[in-house]
């Protein structure tokens, strides 16, 4: 945190408590570290290196396709959503079109009339 220096810490006479202490150490001791490698021990370790990579690899390509599979469900659940819609409104709107009274409407337009009387049965005695 940002805090006041005071006078004594400017001059540097005040002592940090012993745990700043130890963690300055540590942090100073692993940024000394001198991270040369053996040969050998590099060539011992490539097969388990190259077992971890192949893991990374396989781990990473499984989420991106995990993630691809669920954005194309979501796609695929949204159309069959607005399809089912569609479907709902032309099939009431086709109820709504063969009714009697709208298929007479059609059929006014061009000049075909609804019968006002029933149909009459003709038969025939075959001679």
């Amino acid at each position: 945190m940002n805090r006041i220096i005071t006078e004594e810490e400017a001059k540097g006479t005040v002592t940090p408590d012993p745990e700043t202490q130890r963690f300055t150490e540590t942090v100073r001791k692993i940024a000394d570290y001198d991270f040369k490698i053996n040969p050998n021990v590099l060539r011992q370790q490539t097969p388990f290196i190259l077992y971890l990579v192949i893991w990374v690899v396989l781990f990473i390509y499984s989420s991106h396709r995990a993630e691809k599979l669920i954005r194309e469900t979501d796609k695929l659940t949204k159309e069959v959503k607005d399809l089912r819609s569609e479907y709902v409104s032309v099939s009431s709107e086709l109820m709504r079109s063969s009714k009697q009274s709208a298929v007479a409407a059609k059929l006014k337009k061009i000049g075909i009339k609804e019968l006002t009387t029933p149909p009459q049965k003709i038969t025939f005695s075959g001679k």
